[in-house]
């Protein structure tokens, strides 16, 4: 599949940057919000990137309050990314490895520069890997478990079968073959019928299962 992958803003400051130079960026970002917040105010926070596998070009970027559980990083992945059928997740240290518990805090479970593994639906499952960048004496916006500090923008694919338009929905049955990314015109009277189409939605679990998007979160 060939597609663009365009530039991405940072949630913090509303820049945009290339995928390359998003981690540095949002590093200094931080910096600058927790020297800008009071000495009363500051709280210890973690700094993840998320991606399903090295060099792909879906990624998230997380900071997680001092206080997040594995339990938060779980529901704010299904809801982003992830959630279609309510599949069984789990994290562990290495592939398919021991199972983490979810009710453990971030902080016990995970050092900087460490790794957690991530598996959802053990059927037609979705890998993920969440590195632990960094931390930083700053709080989460609003309190938050979880923040979105960046994510990828929306991958741009030409449709297969018209080669000029965007793809907007994907063929589950095509897929098998590496094809059937479709724009809306060419979908319409697609020979595997509209039962097997699925919205190409901004994540690695687009056309798998039955996903259609993320949850009404406003992520």
């Amino acid at each position: 599949m060939e597609y663009h992958a365009p530039k991405t803003s940072c949630r913090i400051c509303g820049r945009t940057f290339s995928k390359r130079g998003l981690s540095r960026h949002i590093r200094s970002c931080l910096r600058k919000r927790a020297d800008a917040e009071a000495s009363g105010k500051k709280r210890t926070s973690f700094y993840f990137l998320v991606t399903p596998g090295q060099g792909s070009d879906y990624f998230l970027h997380l900071l997680l309050a001092y206080d997040a559980r594995l339990e938060d990083l779980d529901h704010f992945l299904r809801a982003i990314w992830l959630e279609c059928c309510g599949h069984m997740s789990a994290f562990s240290y290495r592939r398919w490895g021991e199972e983490i518990s979810m009710a453990k805090k971030i902080r016990h479970v995970v050092s900087p520069g460490q790794t957690l593994h991530y598996q959802y639906d053990f059927g037609s499952t979705t890998e993920l890997q969440i590195k632990f960048v960094d931390w930083f004496q700053t709080g989460t916006k609003e309190n938050a478990r979880v923040e979105l500090l960046a994510r990828n923008a929306a991958l741009e694919v030409p449709c297969d079968e018209c080669g000029e338009k965007k793809a907007t929905v994907i063929c589950q049955q095509c897929q098998w073959d590496d094809s059937g990314w479709l724009c809306e015109d060419c979908s319409a009277g697609h020979e595997c019928g509209e039962e097997f189409l699925m919205p190409f939605a901004n994540s690695p679990r687009a056309g798998v299962c039955g996903y259609v998007g993320e949850l009404d979160n406003g992520f």
